[in-house]
């Protein structure tokens, strides 16, 4: 299994389906409208944003100057982000204390050729990395701890008879990587039913190029369209996943779904069960995972830094349970998302989680946000303050008067402490927040 695994890092994979084909599972950033800037495929933009203002982390505020270089070609997308921050507690040398930030300037770089959407590739921190139907890896964020945040790689290739995928959480060796092999079998049948019955294989391993593994994941899924229409479809799928030395897990759910209904939106909406065994955890590599795994933990403000406690459940406390999830994902290519996911846990321990994504672009205004939460005891947890497994991205820019833009962006984050005693990395929540006004020139 590392062989196949590390022969498919190299092969580009269908983190992307074919055009017309219907998907199983919601997308990664291949299809995120906030890396979509370009409205027709042959148009070139580049443009330079320079920003001034303030900038709070933690406890502290500080002034802050910012610079953003975008550059759009047909096949090729690329984001630059600079900052510098300084005040009367002296310059924040986080953001260039070490030569891996040299790389950590990179937004994202993606090759999406337009005239061959089957095949996509995207290097910078992974944002929304889901294989199969979610059951191992889903909405994995390698940018939870955002001074530690690593450049990943997503890529993917797509035929009628063959979806291949695969990511890697780091250019490191000490990487998370995955991927995924599914196969169609009766891709040449003419029913769509037939058609488009799928085999799923996937292979996750914690870290991917060295000889020890601390995890691995084995997921198997099968999937089918039961109407006789390619797009909507309604695809009821299974999955079976298994860590190895610890637990399994089995997910039943249905997909209603369309990539592409009538060239306007495309959407999913998807719910299922799953049935938990005990050291098993649905989606265990998620958001949290850089900051909450079987090395590191996330600490309880409230016991710190007078006891040491940790908050949420590791792999091994996991007692098992039963869950229930509801998904909806929107999507206007360029212009519109909205994705909300939530899983009710049943069982004698917090493992409820939800996961919300919302982006509006015009020409004037483009507002992003993301939540994700852990370890909630019902979906009434939503309404209580965010507790130490939360997640939040928020971030507007305003165009006050041509070229004057007003950005404002808050971030819930994680700040790395001392480790605890065996190794363990600690993590505490932190909050940042920005205030700017800027220039964009078109290059």
């Amino acid at each position: 299994m590392r062989l196949v695994l590390c022969s498919l890092l190299f092969i580009p994979f269908g983190l992307l389906r074919a055009q017309g084909l219907p998907l199983v599972h919601p997308w990664s950033a291949a299809n995120d409208p906030a890396e979509q800037t370009a409205y027709v495929w042959w148009r070139h933009s580049h443009s330079l944003d320079s920003w001034g203002g303030l900038s709070l982390i933690g406890p502290q505020w500080r002034f802050a100057v910012r610079s953003r270089l975008l550059l759009v070609t047909q096949s090729w997308t690329t984001r630059l982000n600079a900052v510098f921050q300084t005040g009367l507690y002296g310059t924040y040398t986080a953001d260039f204390d070490e030569l891996y930030d040299v790389l950590r300037l990179i937004d994202f770089l993606r090759y999406q050729p337009s005239r061959n959407q089957r095949f996509y590739l995207r290097l910078g921190p992974l944002n929304r990395t889901r294989l199969g139907t979610g059951h191992v890896v889903d909405f994995l964020h390698t940018a939870a701890a955002w001074d530690e945040r690593t450049l990943g790689l997503e890529l993917a290739w797509s035929t009628a008879a063959l979806d291949m995928e695969a990511f890697s959480t780091d250019v490191r060796r000490q990487a998370v990587a995955g991927a995924r092999l599914a196969l169609r079998p009766f891709f040449w049948a003419q029913t769509s039913r037939f058609r488009f019955l799928t085999l799923g294989l996937s292979y996750v391993r914690d870290p991917a190029f060295r000889q020890s593994a601390l995890l691995e994941a084995v997921n198997a899924d099968l999937s089918l369209n039961l109407l006789p229409t390619e797009t909507p479809a309604l695809v009821p799928f299974v999955s079976l996943a298994h860590y190895r030395h610890y637990g399994t897990g089995l997910r039943l759910g249905a997909s209603l779904q369309s990539p592409n209904l009538i060239d306007l939106m495309a959407f999913q909406l998807r719910m299922g069960l799953d049935y938990d065994g005990k050291a098993f955890l649905p989606g265990y590599m998620g958001v949290f995972y850089p900051v909450q795994n079987l090395r590191a933990r996330i600490l309880d403000p409230a016991a710190y830094p007078h006891t040491l406690r940790y908050a949420g459940i590791s792999l091994p406390e996991a007692r098992g349970g039963n869950g229930f999830f509801t998904e909806v994902h929107l999507l206007f290519p360029q212009r519109f998302e909205l994705w909300y996911f939530f899983r009710k846990h049943y069982g004698s321990q917090r493992l409820s989680t939800f996961h919300f994504r919302l982006f509006l672009r015009t020409r004037e205004l483009q507002v992003q946000t993301g939540i994700s939460r852990s370890g909630l005891s019902d979906w009434l947890a939503l309404f209580q303050p965010m507790g130490a497994q939360s997640w939040l991205f928020f971030e507007t820019h305003y165009l006050l008067a041509r070229p004057l833009w007003l950005l404002v962006q808050a971030r819930y984050t994680f700040e790395r402490l001392l480790d605890a005693p065996g190794g363990i990395a600690c993590y505490l929540p932190q909050r940042r927040f920005a205030s700017m006004l800027g220039l964009r020139w078109a290059l």
